[in-house]
């Protein structure tokens, strides 16, 4: 028999070695609770870190000082209208007064080729111009002929490696433009559709304008600005619009209709129009002057019915000195200005941003963005300087992501989320204020259905009902929460949303006859005699109340068709848009609610059955031995002592319901609308994720832009729990609730 010193030995390890255990049990609970918070911060932190590219600035970097061999004499000159590279950066070209295409190497500036305009003769070349894209160039003459040619770059291969590219000059046709044979002051030039346009300045007033339509037939018009307003300079849009700028500040535009019409004059201000552009897609114009103002303008209906106007969207910051030059990028809505002082801006038209800026200590000739919006070369003297642009992501700002946007095309600023266009001319628009809109709107609704159903539900269940139901029912509700949500979103989208849609009308029948034919059962079971109600246990009424409830469905369903004809002459949906103007979307927030609402009530019911569960029993036992009834035991003793954890069940299903995905994604239309109807559908910031993920390209604007609504959706939620622990935290210290 152990003595008593070696059972006390014995006891005194066993109590070592549990305090071991303890401690490497406490270190391995601590390890792993900094080892979630650091996954979590690790998560914010690449969400972040992918998303902040957004909001670098551009860069400028300088190349090199090009001088050209032998520079054509409109380097030279105060204006140089043709300045033009291909897009592998392998040549630059321009037109010479004696009429030829002059092509330079990029690299070095050596000259390569020169080939002459055609159809010139005698002539000089006293106006040119270059169009945005195609390298459409139009030459206009001393004796008031335009001759039009396309310059062509073919990329030539030796052994799968690209070793130069191919110059070829196809005749585009040439315009006697003018009947008095004046020359030519200034030209624009496009090609569209099969479509011609050329416009020419032949005195300070006077512009001479030709263009083919679909059929190939000719079209000539004579057009001038009011004296003594001078034109200083013309440029050709997209279906043949054209704009003239004047002396005078003012902007003229016409549209062929299928004679030239004069539809607005732009009061730009500011002095003298010194640099007129249109954007990519012909439809906005940015006009620069005198005094280094830069506008953005573009046609739109003024109101629902109204007729088109020309609109001032845009004001961008001025330039220190007057604008000479302006470039347009062929691949977004990035531009670059040019000023007196020598100063180069890269901006870009919507956003508004200065992106980035660089000074070349020289008057610019001209400017010009490479067609691949990778380079920026600016003429000046007899040379070119060269820079290597960084642009990654101009159109995003934070004025984009939160504020209000005048976009093209549109009536007035507006919130707008439109990731991609029809075409490349159409800009993408990333406001995230539909998303953040949608998300809490539909989370409203799935509340506004979850809550009463959850909370009251658990209150009864813990309060009224006998043990042995309490059991079965908890239990029901809690396998509730283990429907995947993608199951509940394919029923709420292909079944749910079309058995609303059909029996709308009955539905609303029903939101009214539950509660009511549920309360007259409730009145029905406590008329019935003592003497059973004393036998029955406790939660014996359901036996009352759900037959009640299951005649409510019953009459809803029934008399739902009768209803509808008498009271929306038989079409509910067509009664609303006729009548209130609103319109029904069979996948909409109402079905949103029903099937989030439905996915929420789990989590809500289960934490508030518990938080009412664990009020103590001398509460409400005292409660009742002063006389107050069960229910009014309910609400004025366990619901404000039970209100922190209640509180805490309602943010935790409200967390849930913001960041659901597949339900919102399967069950409404996933349009980002801002509107609070609830026929109407939404998109919310974590279905928008979902939708939109497959088709962004890493590192582009759109997948930066994800993240950023990712990194939104962590900081919503991280802010909603925190305000929910604080209330929760008050709430417990006012009721004492352990």
């Amino acid at each position: 028999m152990p003595s008593v010193r070696e059972r006390m030995a014995g006891a005194a390890r066993r109590i070592g070695r549990l305090k071991r255990i303890d401690r490497a049990a406490v270190g391995v609970i601590t390890l792993g609770g900094i080892s979630v918070i650091i996954a979590v911060l690790g998560i914010l932190v690449f969400i972040a870190a992918q998303a902040m590219p957004l909001f670098k600035p551009a860069t400028l970097t300088p190349s090199e000082h090009v001088r050209l061999a032998s520079p054509p004499q409109g380097l030279g000159a105060a204006h140089l209208s043709v300045f033009g590279t291909d897009e592998y950066r392998r040549y630059i070209y321009t037109v010479n007064p004696d009429g030829g295409l002059a092509f330079y190497r990029y690299d070095n500036g050596a000259a390569a080729r020169d080939l002459p305009v055609p159809g010139l003769g005698a002539a000089t070349v006293t106006a040119s111009s270059r169009s945005l894209l195609g390298h459409f160039v139009a030459a206009g003459t001393s004796d008031g002929r335009i001759s039009l040619v396309q310059v062509r770059f073919t990329p030539q291969y030796e052994r799968q490696t690209m070793a130069d590219v191919a110059i070829e000059l196809r005749e585009r046709g040439i315009v006697d433009i003018d009947p008095a044979k004046r020359p030519v002051r200034d030209v624009s030039y496009l090609e569209q559709e099969g479509q011609k346009f050329v416009a020419a300045l032949m005195s300070d007033r006077d512009i001479a304008c030709w263009w083919t339509d679909a059929d190939g037939k000719e079209w000539r018009a004579s057009l001038s600005v009011p004296a003594p307003q001078r034109v200083t300079a013309i440029r050709l849009g997209r279906n043949g619009a054209l704009v003239a700028g004047t002396d005078a500040g003012n902007v003229y535009h016409w549209l062929p209709q299928p004679d030239m019409r004069l539809t607005d004059v732009s009061p730009v201000g500011g002095g003298a129009i010194t640099a007129l552009e249109w954007v990519l897609g012909g439809k906005s114009w940015v006009a620069g002057t005198e005094n280094g103002s830069l506008t953005g303008w573009f046609r739109v209906p003024l109101g629902a019915d109204g007729p088109p106007a020309m609109v001032h969207a845009h004001t961008y910051q001025p330039q220190s000195s007057a604008v000479v030059a302006i470039a347009m990028s062929g691949r977004e809505r990035s531009f670059a200005t040019a000023g007196r002082d020598g100063t180069i801006v890269l901006r870009h038209f919507t956003s508004e941003r200065r992106l980035a800026d660089v000074s070349v200590g020289d008057v610019a000739r001209a400017v010009l963005i490479t067609p691949k919006a990778d380079g920026l070369l600016v003429a000046r003297g007899g040379g070119i300087d060269r820079f290597a642009i960084a642009n990654p992501h101009p159109e995003i700002s934070w004025g984009v992501l939160f504020s209000k946007v005048w976009y093209e095309g549109y009536s007035k600023p507006e919130y707008v989320w439109q990731s991609t266009g029809a075409t490349d001319d159409v800009e993408a628009k990333f406001s995230l204020v539909p998303l953040v809109f949608g998300t809490i709107k539909g989370t409203l609704y799935a509340m506004l259905f979850a809550i009463p159903l959850s909370v009251l539900g658990a209150l009864y269940t813990s309060q009224f009902v006998h043990a042995s139901i309490r059991a079965k029912i908890k239990p029901t509700v809690e396998i509730m929460a283990a429907l995947p949500s993608v199951v509940i979103g394919f029923l709420a989208g292909l079944y749910l949303a079309s058995v609303v849609e059909k029996n709308l009308v009955a539905l609303g029948a029903l939101f009214l006859l539950a509660p009511a034919l549920g309360t007259v059962g409730v009145v029905l079971w406590r008329a019935l005699p003592r003497r059973i109600l004393a036998r029955l246990r406790p939660g014996s009424e359901l036996a009352v109340i759900v037959p009640m409830l299951l005649a409510a469905v019953w009459v809803a369903h029934a008399t739902g068709p009768p209803l509808e004809r008498w009271l929306f002459a038989g079409d509910a949906r067509f009664w609303l848009t006729q009548t209130l103007g609103v319109t029904y979307d069979q996948r909409n927030c109402l079905v949103v609610g029903l099937a989030m609402g439905f996915a929420v009530i789990p989590i809500i019911f289960t934490i508030s059955e518990d938080a009412f569960s664990s009020v103590p029993s001398n509460l409400t036992a005292a409660s009742l031995a002063l006389g107050a009834s069960r229910w009014q035991t309910a609400v004025r003793v366990v619901l404000p002592t039970a209100s922190p954890g209640v509180f805490s069940a309602i943010m935790v299903g409200f967390g849930r319901a913001v960041g659901e995905t597949m339900i919102v994604l399967m069950a409404t239309g996933n349009t980002p609308l801002m509107d609070w109807s609830i026929f109407n559908g939404m998109r919310t910031l974590a279905a928008n994720i979902a939708v939109e993920i497959p088709e962004s390209p890493q590192g582009g604007t759109l997948y930066r832009t994800l993240f950023l609504t990712a990194a939104l959706l962590f900081v919503l939620t991280f802010l909603i729990n925190t305000v929910a622990e604080v209330i929760r935290q008050r709430l417990r210290d006012q009721y004492k609730a352990v």
